[in-house]
């Protein structure tokens, strides 16, 4: 993920509405002016459509080829920069010209985008609730790159809430169905109904590996615990069967199997976290389930994160003053890796600490928000009042922008600005 400015501050909710607003205008159908002319982005929603094969009547070859020798900078950076680039730059990129537009909209670019970036671009949060009141929205790490046109995902048929995320794709449950979508492209899928019941707060989530993955073919995992037993089994839904199945694998070794929702997914692993500071994994090619024990002390919770390019569980909690405690746990063993205290400044009165309903005794509340393909190794922090993102590499914080004072029961969930299709399922 590119760096965020040095000197970014909080910015006010009205502020942070606004910007909410100036994403939904960027997606919006827009006429600009090129050199040549004027060229118009189609009103249509940025999906891949199927590429027209033309070819050159001299060299016989397809037309949208060009030799090494005659290639300019705009072919080399249409061919080999765009796939790099997040989904809300590539919207922009679409009124350079009409060949770039055939380009962006080209399903070969959606694959190559979704293979290529896999930088974290935000979180999708809210507020976690049984009646579905309350909308999602989404929240940019990097306003200018990255956004979506619609962060409610009013385009899907029904209120939802979002579950998981994977590569750029959504995992959302109404009130009887499963969808997973796509929040830039506005594709959706409606998943059938699944065989047992999993629950008003389901522990399932989303398996996408866009990498060799041109059907876009992609995994639904539940962890689903046995009424009043200590036993967990797995209902497994795929999208190139279009069906659900039982797994034969279960997991008897929780000592409570109350799984946390908004699990995480990468390598090929399902991981949920669990309130008995354990964590559920779930290889799904194999279907072999494992816990792994995390050595924290009681009442101490934190968050699956990517750091490094492994697994790894962070806890964050404010030791005295403005003296916050990072452990970072992983390995086999997850064992405790690396500890490190971080100033936040995050100075209060008396009178507000204790008028602060998000206070206990003094002592700021603050979590580790899930991350995955951070690229920089991050940490992002969240606290009532402020986000902040921590790196690792060079022990640098930057305060970031907050959608308003932070409700302790919003749940975020990482996302990737990604072209990623979605399988087609069969009828």
């Amino acid at each position: 993920m590119e760096s965020l400015k040095d000197n970014m501050m909080t910015i006010s909710s009205d502020e942070f509405e606004n910007n909410i607003m100036a994403d939904a205008e960027e997606f919006s159908p827009a006429i600009k002016q090129q050199d040549s002319g004027t060229h118009m982005v189609p009103e249509d929603d940025f999906k891949a459509v199927a590429y027209k094969q033309e070819w050159n009547e001299v060299s016989k070859l397809p037309a949208h080829y060009i030799r090494r020798e005659d290639m300019k900078i705009k072919d080399v950076a249409m061919k080999h920069v765009l796939p790099f680039l997040p989904g809300k730059s590539l919207m922009k990129f679409r009124a350079v010209s009409n060949e770039w537009n055939h380009w962006i909209v080209c399903p070969l670019l959606a694959y190559q985008q979704s293979t290529s970036f896999q930088k974290l671009s935000g979180y999708f949060y809210q507020v976690v609730d049984v009646d579905f009141q309350s909308d999602p929205n989404f929240l940019s790490l990097d306003h200018s790159a990255n956004g979506i046109p619609n962060p409610s995902l009013g385009f899907l048929p029904e209120r939802i809430k979002v579950l998981s995320s994977s590569s750029g794709l959504l995992l959302c449950q109404g009130l009887e169905s499963y969808y997973v979508c796509n929040p830039l492209t506005l594709d959706w899928e409606r998943i059938p109904p699944h065989q047992y019941y999993h629950g008003s707060d389901p522990a399932v989530i989303l398996a996408f590996d866009p990498q060799g993955n041109i059907e876009s073919y992609f995994h639904l995992v539940a962890a689903v615990p046995l009424l009043d037993q200590p036993v967990v089994f797995f209902e497994i839904y795929s999208s190139q069967s279009n069906s659900w199945s039982r797994s034969s694998s279960e997991c008897f070794e929780l000592e409570d199997t109350t799984l946390v929702g908004g699990g995480l997914y990468m390598k090929g692993m399902a991981y949920w976290s669990t309130t008995s500071n354990g964590v559920l994994a779930f290889d799904v090619k194999n279907e072999v389930a494992a816990v792994l024990r995390v050595p924290i002390p009681p009442g101490r919770y934190g968050a699956l994160t990517q750091v490094k390019d492994e697994l790894s569980y962070v806890t964050f909690y404010n030791d005295c003053g403005d003296v916050f405690m990072l452990d970072i746990y992983g390995g086999m063993d997850m064992s405790l890796n690396h500890s490190v205290c971080i100033n936040l400044g995050h100075k209060k009165s008396r009178q507000t600490l204790e008028e602060d309903p998000f206070i206990d005794n003094g002592t700021v509340l603050c979590s580790v928000l899930p991350c995955v393909h951070s690229g920089d190794d991050i940490v992002v922090i969240c606290t009532t009042e402020r986000i902040y993102l921590y790196y690792l590499s060079g022990q640098k914080v930057e305060t970031f922008m907050t959608p308003g004072q932070l409700n302790p029961k919003r749940r975020f969930i990482p996302y990737t600005n990604s072209l990623a299709a979605i399988h087609e399922l069969k009828n």
